[in-house]
């Protein structure tokens, strides 16, 4: 019995580490916990950077804001992966806008406005539908900045 048990464990010390750093050596998802830094793609922005809450939204679906993530693959910056990657539109010569439809979903500050603030005024019009109705008993939901200077703040 004790060879059968050393044969055993002895097995599954190699399998260890034969395995173990092809195991390790896979990528592992990092959540950021805090907050994250939110930069413009320009050079000469017209605006700060933003701080973005991270850990507050964690009670929404990942999926909401990571919309083509897998569920599996690590999650990469909308700005550098082929998603929201325009950092200006195209223009003509006389400095209006000439963009696609599909310019206009990869160009950032689109992406970013329409996902944050119009998930903002979301529940802002949920919240006043309910304060209406009167609701006994209704979830009023804080809400994110609707406003410039409350995401960019003044230099």
């Amino acid at each position: 019995m004790q060879k059968i048990t050393l044969a055993l464990a002895t097995g599954l010390m190699v399998l260890i580490l034969v395995w173990g750093p092809a195991v390790s050596a896979e990528e592992e998802m990092c959540v950021p916990m805090g907050e994250i830094t939110l930069s413009p793609l320009t050079d000469e922005p017209e605006r700060s950077e933003v701080t973005f809450p991270h850990a507050v939204h964690f009670n929404y679906n990942c999926q909401q804001c990571h919309h083509t993530w897998d569920r599996e693959t690590p999650i990469t910056s909308c700005g550098t992966s082929g998603c929201h990657d325009l950092a200006e539109l195209p223009k003509d010569d006389q400095g209006r806008v000439t963009a696609d439809a599909e310019q206009k979903i990869r160009y950032y500050k689109n992406a970013f406005h329409s996902s944050c603030i119009g998930c903002h005024k979301e529940i802002k019009k949920e919240n006043l539908k309910a304060e209406a109705m009167q609701l006994a008993g209704a979830v009023i939901k804080p809400t994110g900045p609707t406003g410039c200077i409350q995401c960019h703040p003044a230099e």
